[in-house]
């Protein structure tokens, strides 16, 4: 017990163990985030794994040999599966039983032939080496998921970093097995204490890299949410423009800056053209119909700075700003043309959908209310004309 207190194997084990620990915190909050139970089951069976082969150390015994090689590459695989359910990839479930199963198999043969303990270093550094190959090229060619790319970088170079010193073990077991050279403790080994001085910290940064990877995809997610949710708090549910309370908020602050910069704004108020008749002869679902084929128009038609929502019923409104009464008039005309040259069809009757519109410009002094009177009042002479048409507020009105 002496010399395993000074050596960096009971230093490598206290990390590992930081890491079962932390990575079943890591599950407990992160909950029901696929990866984090792999990687706590992968880090308790690791560990698991050298309790069991320290038992070795101290008894001789070869089951415990046996099952404590077998244990640790269940650990490392389990660990590395967790890094596929995370990315939403299938997961290679067969990599624990063909890892496990191929480690059995040698050192039982091993033990049954009284082989060369180097070369069992050997395979069982091969197999540790090449687990994580795998999950490296994934890792470091994946860019489906921004959020999080830096961290899975992180994990990628650290399982890289482990793979290459776990490889190097097996290099020198190797070479120690075909030079014939004498046995000797893995207290005192180069090869063998070789990833508990490089291999393990690169794990432990490999489980910094996991986490950092799990808490931005927790913070994206909820970033997504929280977007979501103020989306469809501002929006119109069968339109997808914003909604009445929205315009308001978004047009008082425009309409501000413009007065303030002394810029011109226009409001339009845009009614539908016998709204009531086309639902009372065609039903409500061409009534909906109707009111999202008037919002599908504007695509297209719209500057990223012009606001169109619906107020109420058939009733929108558009905010314009940098923009005079003719350019307003000239936008609401183009529009009014590709609304109705589309025909709505109900059974076997082809309707097409108008709307009338009154303009205003904004004046100092002017209020949202006050503007939204004044395009009332445009909109009221556009029906009494006809309707199908755009009129613009002035003050003989």
């Amino acid at each position: 017990m002496e010399a395993i207190y000074y050596s960096p194997m009971l230093l490598g084990v206290c990390l590992l163990l930081a890491v079962a620990v932390s990575s079943t915190a890591l599950w407990y909050v992160s909950r029901p985030y696929a990866g984090p139970v792999f990687w706590m089951a992968g880090s308790w069976t690791l560990i698991g794994g050298i309790v069991l082969f320290f038992g070795f150390i101290a008894t001789g015994s070869p089951v415990l040999n046996v099952l404590g090689n077998a244990g640790q590459l269940a650990g490392e695989a389990l660990f590395l599966i967790g890094i596929f359910h995370f990315m939403g990839r299938p997961l290679p479930w067969w990599i624990v039983p063909v890892s496990v199963g191929v480690m059995v198999a040698f050192n039982i043969h091993y033990w049954m032939t009284s082989g060369n303990s180097d070369f069992l270093m050997g395979v069982y550094s091969t197999i540790a080496g090449l687990l994580p190959v795998q999950a490296i090229w994934l890792l470091l060619k994946s860019r489906e998921d921004p959020a999080t790319r830096p961290a899975q970088v992180l994990l990628g170079v650290s399982l890289l970093l482990y793979s290459a010193v776990v490889l190097l073990r097996g290099f020198h077991g190797y070479h120690d097995w075909w030079q014939g050279e004498p046995y000797v403790s893995p207290l005192e080994s180069y090869s063998y204490l070789l990833p508990y001085n490089f291999g393990i910290p690169a794990l432990v940064m490999g489980f910094v890299g996991a986490t950092l990877m799990t808490m931005q995809r927790i913070l994206a997610v909820g970033r997504t949410h929280q977007i979501r949710a103020e989306y469809l708090a501002t929006r119109d549910d069968l339109t997808r423009l914003l909604n009445r309370r929205a315009f308001r908020t978004v047009a008082e602050r425009d309409l501000a800056r413009a007065l303030r910069q002394r810029h011109s704004l226009c409001l339009a108020m845009i009614d539908l053209d016998h709204f009531k008749r086309l639902n009372d002869s065609y039903g409500h679902s061409f009534g909906d119909e109707a009111l999202r084929h008037f919002a599908d128009a504007w695509q297209g038609q719209l500057r990223e700075t012009d606001v169109l929502a619906r107020y109420g019923g058939e009733e929108f409104v558009l905010l314009l700003p940098d923009s005079s009464p003719q350019e307003a008039r000239v936008l609401l005309d183009r529009a009014r043309l590709a609304v109705a040259e589309t025909a709505l069809h109900a059974g076997s009757s082809a309707v097409s959908v108008t709307f009338s519109a009154g303009i205003t410009e904004a004046r100092q002094g002017d209020t949202i209310d006050l503007l939204l009177s004044r395009a009332d009042e445009a909109l009221y002479r556009a029906k009494d004309n006809g309707r199908d048409r755009v009129e613009v507020w002035a003050p003989a009105q």
